[in-house]
């Protein structure tokens, strides 16, 4: 933003830039966090602002500069299909074409992804606030852990939500951004199993039904329960981590991704709503010994407030959140550019 009204930029294939006098509310509007690299590429932009005209090109794009009298088809042409500088005449190369780099295409587009990358953290922890299990503190989540899946999910959900923390710095890495999305998708395949493991434990719990003890019984139901929440968290936050590192936003791709992800919330809502009414039964017809008194009614009320969560569902993970981070994919993004240099998106 600058102070004059009367200029507009071009749109650079899917990005447009116009002036405007003032801000809109900024109830409306969030400032973003940058990095001192990202504020760095902000700061050139804002310098290069008022010179800056139409720009249709990548950032490491060259201007080829041919003689008068000079066509493409003069240029040395290679045996990969390449064009060089070199350009002939009669008697053999008669010289060479120049190159000027595009520097405010450089600055221009390096602040767009600047953007991108600090709208995308925005969204991200909205989404991140959601997720209220794989946001505990590592001693917490490790009472819950139990089993031979116990280190493997922990180094999991301790890597994502790295990636998670470091989204802003690692996007600037191209080779450390490319081993993140790989290590993404072996987390989001650690986290499928884990859902597969603590699903059949459930169901092998259910079916016992054999435990004179029911403060065990049902403290291991709730366990499981923990467990199953956080391989899907993790399973969620690791495929929608990986949309954001990879930029992938096709429309059918963001279709696939939000579909595949409430199929398996759905998936995994169902199964635990039917065990725990299962067990809700269970504990209510529960004997125990005759000559020892068991006060029923707390594992009758917990089991009851779970079960009623269960079917609105809501206490398993919401899913807003969720599709609204994905759908911001495929939304444009107004940003704002104040002239102290500070960036804003517009949210509302």
């Amino acid at each position: 933003m600058n102070d004059k009204n009367d200029s507009a930029i071009k749109p650079i294939e899917s990005f447009e830039i116009m002036a405007c006098d003032e801000l809109p509310n900024k109830s409306k509007l969030k400032k973003l966090e940058l990095s001192s690299n990202q504020k760095a590429s902000i700061s050139m932009l804002h310098q290069e602002l008022p010179s800056i005209m139409a720009a249709q090109t990548l950032a490491n794009a060259y201007i080829l500069n041919l003689p008068n009298g000079v066509s493409i088809s003069d240029l040395m042409h290679y045996k990969n299909g390449q064009l060089g500088t070199p350009f002939y005449g009669e008697h053999g190369i008669a010289g060479h074409a120049s190159l000027t780099q595009m520097r405010q295409q450089a600055v221009l587009m390096g602040a767009f992804s600047v953007m991108a990358m600090a709208s995308g953290q925005y969204f991200l922890k909205n989404i991140n606030n959601n997720l209220t299990v794989i946001n505990q503190k590592a001693d917490k989540i490790l009472e819950f852990l139990y089993g031979d899946k116990k280190a493997e999910l922990m180094s999991e959900v301790s890597f994502v939500n790295s990636a998670y923390q470091n989204y802003n710095s690692i996007m600037g890495y191209d080779n450390q951004r490319t081993a993140t999305i790989i290590s993404l998708q072996t987390a989001r395949k650690t986290a499928v199993k884990d859902i597969e493991f603590y699903m059949s434990d459930l169901d092998s719990l259910v079916k016992s039904k054999d435990s004179n003890d029911l403060e065990q019984f049902v403290n291991k139901a709730f366990k499981i329960k923990d467990c199953l929440q956080l391989s899907v968290q993790l399973y969620c936050m690791s495929t929608i981590l990986e949309v954001f590192y990879s930029q992938n936003f096709e429309t059918d791709y963001i279709t696939y991704v939000e579909k595949d992800i409430l199929t398996y919330i759905d998936k995994c809502e169902k199964r635990l709503l039917s065990s725990f009414s299962a067990i809700e039964m269970y504990v209510i017809n529960f004997k125990g010994h005759p000559l020892k008194k068991i006060d029923k009614s707390i594992y009758e009320n917990r089991i009851a407030e779970y079960v009623e969560l269960l079917g609105n569902g809501k206490e398993f993970i919401e899913r807003k959140p969720l599709q609204s981070v994905l759908q911001s994919c495929l939304q444009n993004q107004v940003c704002y550019l104040d002239k102290d240099g500070e960036l804003y998106l517009k949210i509302a």
